[in-house]
């Protein structure tokens, strides 16, 4: 299976502990040099996800959590998925819900949501959050939710499962599994 934006590995451990035999991707070399040091039992490429370094049909399950809305190139990503998928093989995806991206940066976090842009818009937004006393920023594209269904369906991928999570009034984290129907 690919870790498909696989980050510091994190991710790759833990599916290697479930008991997949895991191959991690990143773009990032600082990063893939981090999940290489944390688990060098789990193999880690550096690549682009729009031209991935793996055959045709070789996996029967990737796994994009939390990445695909920061890829430039999402289409050639999508299409890179479908790509390296065996027929019936499954993607599973994370990404903030579209619903919480498409807010005004400004109100990311606050108790009431502001909208001054078309949720249909494909746009770049930054989020900065705080977390046991680290300050962090996430630069990712917000894109609605038709535009991940167009895209795993434009490469033979059908949408089994969706769900959505959060505690607050809307969800913040989208959930997908698809199964790739096509060569």
């Amino acid at each position: 299976m690919i870790d498909l934006g696989s980050g510091e590995g994190r991710g790759s451990r833990e599916l290697r502990a479930l008991g997949h035999r895991v191959v991690g991707a990143d773009y990032s070399p600082t990063l893939t040099r981090a999940a290489k040091a944390s688990c060098p039992a789990i193999p880690v490429l550096r690549a682009d996800a729009a031209a991935l370094p793996f055959a045709g049909q070789s996996a029967d399950l990737v796994v994009a959590c939390m990445s695909l809305l920061d890829f430039d190139d999402f289409g050639g990503a999508a299409a890179e998925i479908g790509r390296v998928l065996r027929p019936r093989g499954q993607l599973c995806l994370a990404v903030v819900h579209p619903f919480i991206s498409a807010q005004d940066e400004d109100t990311l976090h606050a108790p009431s949501f502001g909208f001054s842009q078309p949720y249909l818009q494909t746009r770049r937004y930054t989020d900065r959050i705080e977390r046991d006393g680290l300050a962090m920023t996430f630069s990712s594209t917000h894109r609605p939710l038709s535009a991940y269904a167009a895209a795993l369906t434009g490469q033979g991928l059908a949408i089994t499962a969706l769900t959505e999570h959060g505690d607050g009034p809307i969800p913040w984290l989208l959930a997908m599994r698809a199964e790739k129907l096509r060569q």
